[in-house]
């Protein structure tokens, strides 16, 4: 069943006085409950595109439907600067807890809400940890966990692995694979990284030069749970040079 369907999105942007395209008749379906990867050149719009998803802009042409259970809870956001949009002087359980806070949800309850998500994702993160303490990969997990606390039915990922280091990258690859499989959630994950794209998605649209049009929709075969070990395969190394082949085209 469709969870999204993204119908002929055309948008642009003026620069310096000019017109500039940035989407081209871009049209997408993603499924309920999916991991969905999107993978282009820098620049060509994949942000733009998020950025509509989540209501923030609006397409100039086409149309986004969105099949919706609630409205209050719908669509979550983790920037590529996660570290910057945490609160520095609250702590780890203050900063996933500020949604709820927003809301008008009580200190108490609050903490409560943020003991649930801990152990339901068996999360191993000092809660009155100070975000200038954390490294990286924690505050990459705080912020993660702060979008997801108010149960979003669609959460997006910017390239939120691109600050990280090779192997903190890979322990994250693992962990929001997890948490992804355990909330049941749609995961829209934007990559730069073919690697990853291929090894998180079930499926993966390749985007084209700005403006971006989908050059490619494929469907990614590797079982789940995956394991890096899948990097090493044949499989993988042959499924990689179809996708760059259409990549490059």
């Amino acid at each position: 069943m469709n969870h999204i369907e993204i119908r002929e999105i055309e948008k642009s942007f003026v620069e310096n006085g000019k017109v500039v395209p940035v989407l081209s008749g871009l049209s997408l379906s993603i499924e309920k409950g999916e991991f969905f990867t999107l993978f282009g050149p820098n620049g060509c719009g994949k942000t733009t595109l998020m950025n509509m998803l989540a209501g923030t802009e609006h397409p100039d042409k086409g149309e986004i439907k969105l099949y919706s259970e609630s409205k209050d809870n719908y669509v979550s956001y983790v920037f590529q600067d996660f570290r910057g949009s945490l609160i520095p002087w609250k702590n780890v359980e203050d900063n996933i807890g500020f949604p709820l806070k927003i809301r008008g949800v009580k200190k108490p309850e609050r903490t409560r809400k943020v003991e649930e998500i801990f152990e339901r994702f068996d999360i191993k993160l000092d809660p009155k940890a100070k975000v200038y303490a954390l490294s990286g990969g924690q505050a990459q997990l705080t912020s993660l966990l702060r979008a997801l606390i108010v149960k979003p039915e669609v959460l997006i990922l910017d390239e939120p692995f691109s600050a990280l280091d090779y192997k903190t990258r890979l322990l994250m690859t693992q962990t929001i694979e997890k948490i992804w499989r355990a909330a049941g959630i749609t995961i829209i994950f934007i990559s730069h990284d073919i690697d990853e794209a291929i090894y998180l998605g079930d499926h993966l649209a390749i985007l084209s030069e700005r403006p971006a049009r989908v050059k490619g929709m494929l469907e990614i075969p590797f079982k789940r749970p995956r394991h890096f070990k899948l990097f090493g395969t044949p499989e993988f190394a042959a499924y990689k040079k179809g996708a760059l082949e259409i990549f490059l085209s």
